[in-house]
């Protein structure tokens, strides 16, 4: 076996079955019918399916090119990408416990305690100075105290544990508003690479994921704070837009799934406001366009698929 060969999984993979599982929860909020359940279904057992598929890979790649994973963990940016697997575990859990709730609860457990284990002892390393890079303020570097602690909340308040979910709720929360300023700093002042500006799309994700957390554990309660956030994730989505052109300079790749868990977690705060009737329209629309740009990428992994472009070579 020729482990000189790069290893052709890239963690940040794990953002397909991030986008599926959390468009899945979305479609699992609508009004219940045969449609919206055969959509949330089909979304679910693809994302468990990818999932498994890729824990598996991620297994042989740490069984016999362990030298990746440790340089990955050691990298100053890809790094963050590591969070990726107990936020898609926890995802996946939150789908399984529809129809295993023992699993889906233990998957949930596991997955919290992971995350959590994994930003103390990577994070934590950061705190003792002289290691940490300014390329390090880069969107993936939300996913390991954001992210994940949204999720946790998330998946907390699905078992029960509301009171809980609002600790990591917390946990999550103060770590964005605090990361925030220093990476849009680094931004106005160092451009990103080409290969990297997928990434950007993460910058979507810490308003709607963490409104999305937030009505799991106030019970779905669309109030002012749920709003505030929403405002502040649309002001980042027209950001976005304005830099799609820049961001896709050099064509789409498999990272603009990067972007997935942002649209489907404003796809599955927009149900929220629908039913509560507030900002009718607005939800309406959110909830198309997150489902059409996930469509769009699904297109393009199984044309990435079907060209032989998929893996990284």
């Amino acid at each position: 076996m020729n482990t000189n060969t790069p290893f052709p999984l890239p963690t940040g993979y794990f953002g397909i079955p991030l986008g599926l599982a959390a468009l899945s929860l979305a479609w699992s909020h609508l009004a219940h019918s045969p449609f919206t359940d055969t959509i949330s279904n089909l979304l679910g057992i693809s994302a468990i399916l990818v999932w498994l598929l890729f824990i598996g890979l991620y297994l042989y790649k740490f069984l016999y090119f362990k030298h990746e994973v440790l340089e990955e963990y050691h990298c100053p940016v890809r790094f963050s990408f590591l969070a990726l697997i107990p936020i898609t575990t926890m995802l996946v859990a939150d789908i399984l416990y529809r129809w295993q709730p023992l699993l889906g609860e233990v998957m949930i457990w596991i997955g919290t305690i992971g995350q959590l284990l994994f930003s103390s002892i990577r994070i934590g390393e950061l705190w003792k100075g002289g290691i940490f890079e300014q390329k390090s303020t880069r969107p993936p570097f939300y996913l390991p105290a954001v992210a994940a602690n949204f999720t946790s909340a998330s998946s907390l308040a699905l078992i029960g544990y509301h009171d809980l979910g609002y600790l990591f709720f917390g946990a999550g929360l103060i770590a964005w508003i605090i990361f925030e300023p220093v990476l849009l700093q680094h931004l106005r002042i160092s451009s990103v690479e080409p290969p990297f500006r997928a990434t950007m799309g993460i910058i979507l994700a810490p308003a709607f994921v963490g409104a999305s957390a937030y009505l799991a554990v106030n019970h779905g309660e669309i109030d002012t704070f749920v709003k505030i956030l929403w405002g502040y994730g649309f002001l980042q989505f027209f950001f976005l837009i304005r830099l799609l052109p820049w961001i896709a300079e050099k064509g789409l790749n498999i990272g603009f799934w990067g972007f997935s868990f942002g649209l489907a977690s404003m796809a599955n705060s927009a149900v929220a406001f629908y039913h509560a009737n507030v900002l009718p329209g607005v939800a309406i629309f959110a909830f198309v366009f997150a489902n059409v740009m996930i469509l769009g990428l699904i297109s393009l992994t199984i044309y990435k698929l079907s060209k032989g472009q998929f893996w990284v070579k």
